[in-house]
């Protein structure tokens, strides 16, 4: 949804006569009953209140914004888009994928637990789902540079259950995340919208007044008793400016209210980030980045976990090394030419694995499986803008090379015999696209009306490399062959302004996603009888994405902002069990196939309301909304109708909070509701069934509060599930059947976190 900018300063320039106060009582009464009713319908089950927060010190403005964070600028108008800075990280304690979401309505990050699709696995995020759809069809990328994709479980028979996430990141190295719902615009790929990391950048903290910059934070997260500690410094002039970051992160397993004694695991993880600028002249910026991050994990699973204690009697040890390094190079370049006025470029490369080893005892023999990823990538991207008369145009070019691999050994230690089978052929990807979009505005009975037709090609040549070796016959060799694809995707937005304060807006997106090269090239040919491979033949997934939404300020101190949207999907890939099975199959083939088409809408709001504008002594005092509900459809190409598994329940926040007006203290209470969901027939995805156990709804309230000690110190802390709720999320464990794995899922309970900074 449109983003709200909630702040304890809001214009105060409206009349004090008795009329005005009259109207702004009556349009406070009428949010206040929206708001009521808002939490009643999403969580009528639970009664409960529901609750959201936000928290953005001044610096820039405080509190109150982990719900919805100000995208007010022109371009990005007619689209619902999420702004979360650098400050509200550090005042919800967001530490990884999942805690940067927390509050959003209609985002969240699913998790899987380690071992709990098969021995191999690997736990973690395996993306984000926004609005319903999740793993690769959510674009996630660093600076405009994608994270390499999620891969699913080729020895499984659903592609939608992921064996390695995208938890490629930490969170202390941005300054700011942006958060597209829906079809992204023609400028990247996607359909389900998209997650964009920006990492830290010297202007960022050093200007002419202040040249030198410096911090150290430490943090604590009883939830997995993890601690960070990290330092950030800076320096520069308007000529040169440099950065170095560095993150340090320790901890173990997340404790939760299950039944079962979690299984441990110790980790860390560094994150490193160095970013040097450089202004040779007014027309010319010239920025250096490298970012890197690797993490350690290691790990016991019981045998209950892995299979059961038939396959495996002694549960095993499993070592995981997640890496990703990058190198970009970028230009940004001012000149009122004819072809562009800016001209932002960026050449780079980034090389991302994950080295999963575990050691167990398998039957009657001791067993050692290696299950690796790796993605190395390397290209360019261009982006201009040009603005002339009433048009401002944009347009870019961009070129990305993809080197993808995934090869898994079995070894018998008691005689050293090693079997060694690809989840996914070696495979090389080429990928070119174009997009120009142009934004018109005309003059409308005194109102500003905009509108902004855009397109978007992209081609993508794909070539497997290891198919003969790897896939025991022909028939199965001719399934995975070399294949281009290409696309064209149209999208249009048209904003009017129906009123100074009133912003309403209408938006189509196609969008198209060529299938992945693990999708493609995904293979699991144990030479025992049955297989699991990828389809170069696959169509592309497609939407078509319509949305309309309201952004208003009716009076000063009130912010109600509304979307709706319907996207209809078509061409779901997942897998499938073939009639016949291929060449060399002796029992059955699995195989990645179109499955089915899907609908999902929905509706999400959020209003804001700073209480100091309607009452006395009420400065710095404000409550905040949001809140958001989809639903969804599946229809298989042999005309089977069911529901949509990914789509997540109801879910809204609601948060009271006090921001100090001289900023030096805030605290907040932030209550969230989740609808109770159970997951049943779903079309689009072939394994689904009709068993699943009713995830139930829940709420849970969270404190919040930071302290600016002095200009130098600040402090932030927070009080997590303060009731001790036992509850589990949907996104993780909505098709789990396996009451282990379910019980392992269980959320944490009531935990603290907190963290203290020392800036220069």
């Amino acid at each position: 949804m449109g983003s709200v900018f909630i702040s304890s300063h809001l214009d105060r320039d409206y009349t004090s006569s008795k009329t005005t106060t009259c109207l702004k009582y009556s349009c406070l009464y009428a949010c206040v009953a929206s708001l009521m009713f808002g939490a009643v319908s999403v969580h009528a089950e639970d009664s409960a209140a529901l609750a959201n927060s936000n928290a953005e010190s001044e610096m820039t403005k405080v509190m109150l914004k982990t719900i919805k964070v100000e995208a007010v600028s022109e371009d990005q108008a007619a689209q619902s888009q999420t702004i979360i800075s650098r400050d509200q990280l550090d005042q919800q304690g967001a530490n990884d994928m999942a805690s940067i979401v927390k509050y959003l309505p209609l985002v969240s990050a699913p998790k899987a637990v380690s071992g709990g699709g098969s021995s191999w696995d690997s736990a973690g995020t395996s993306g984000y789902n926004i609005r319903g759809v999740d793993g690769n069809r959510v674009g996630l990328d660093v600076d405009g540079i994608d994270l390499a994709g999620t891969a699913p479980e080729p020895a499984s028979n659903r592609a939608n259950s992921y064996g390695v996430g995208r938890d490629y990141i930490d969170p202390e190295m941005f300054n700011q995340i942006d958060i597209i719902s829906g079809t992204s615009s023609v400028k990247t790929d996607g359909i389900g919208g998209r997650v964009s990391f920006k990492t830290k950048s010297p202007e960022d903290y050093v200007n002419a007044n202040n040249p030198i910059f410096a911090s150290y934070k430490a943090a604590y997260d009883s939830a997995n008793e993890a601690w960070l500690n990290s330092v950030t410094a800076a320096a520069g002039n308007h000529v040169l400016k440099g950065l170095v970051s560095y993150a340090h992160r320790d901890g173990h397993e997340t404790k939760s209210e299950g039944t079962r004694k979690e299984n441990p695991v110790d980790w860390s993880s560094d994150a490193i980030l160095t970013r040097l600028l450089w202004n040779p002249t007014d027309q010319h910026q010239l920025g250096f980045t490298f970012d890197y991050y690797k993490r350690d994990k290691d790990s016991f699973i019981d045998s209950e976990t892995l299979g059961g204690t038939r396959t495996y009697p002694k549960g095993g040890n499993q070592s995981e090394t997640t890496e990703r390094q990058r190198f970009s190079l970028d230009h940004v370049y001012k000149a009122d030419l004819t072809l562009f006025d800016q001209l932002n470029s960026q050449i780079f490369y980034q090389k991302s694995t994950n080295d999963n080893l575990l050691d167990t005892y398998y039957l009657t023999y001791p067993r050692q499986i290696q299950n690796n990823l790796k993605n190395e990538v390397y290209g360019f991207n261009t982006d201009a803008l040009k603005k002339v008369n009433n048009h401002l145009i944009r347009y870019g070019l961009s070129y990305l090379n993809s080197q993808d691999e995934r090869p898994w050994v079995s070894t018998n230690l008691n005689t050293g015999v090693a079997t060694q089978t690809n989840f996914m052929l070696a495979s090389e990807t080429d990928k070119y696209a174009a997009y120009i979009n142009d934004e018109m505005s005309f003059d409308l009975f005194d109102r500003e009306l905009k509108v902004t037709p855009g397109v978007r090609y992209e081609y993508q040549s794909f070539k497997p490399k290891n198919a003969e070796q790897t896939l025991n016959s022909t028939e199965k060799q001719n399934q995975i062959q070399a294949k281009n694809n290409d696309y064209i995707a149209p999208n249009l937005a048209i904003s009017y302004q129906i009123a100074p304060q009133y912003l309403s807006y209408f938006k189509y997106n196609f969008g198209a996603r060529i299938p992945t090269a693990s999708e493609m090239a995904g293979s699991y040919d144990t030479g025992r009888g049955y297989s699991v491979i990828g389809n170069t033949n696959l169509k592309k997934e497609t939407s078509n994405a319509f949305e309309i939404g309201l952004k208003s300020q009716p009076i000063s101190g009130i912010k109600f902002n509304l979307a709706a949207f319907y996207t209809k999907y078509k061409n779901f890939i997942d897998y499938k069990q073939l009639d016949q099975p291929l060449e060399g199959d002796a029992m059955f083939t699995y195989q990645l196939q179109n499955l089915a088409n899907v609908d999902i809408w929905g509706a999400e709001l959020e209003t804001s309301i700073d209480l100091g504008e309607f009452f006395q002594k009420a400065d710095g005092f404000s409550v905040a909304l949001a809140a958001g509900k989809s639903k969804g459809t599946s229809k298989s190409k042999t005309g089977e109708k069911g529901g949509v598994n990914s789509v997540q329940p109801e879910k809204a926040s609601l948060s009271f909070s006090y921001d100090d007006p001289a900023k030096r203290y805030g605290l907040s209470a932030i209550t969230t509701a989740v609808g109770s969901k159970q997951a049943s027939k779903d079309s689009s995805i072939q394994s689904s069934g009709d068993s699943y156990h009713t995830v139930p709804g829940y709420a849970t309230m969270d404190l919040n509060a930071y302290w600016n000690v002095n200009k130098f110190t600040k402090i932030n802390l927070g009080l997590n599930n303060v009731f001790d709720k036992k509850y589990w999320e949907y996104s993780t464990v909505s098709t789990l059947t396996s009451d282990n794995l379910i019980d392992r899922a269980t959320q944490p309970g009531r935990n603290v976190f907190a963290s203290i900074e020392f800036k220069y």
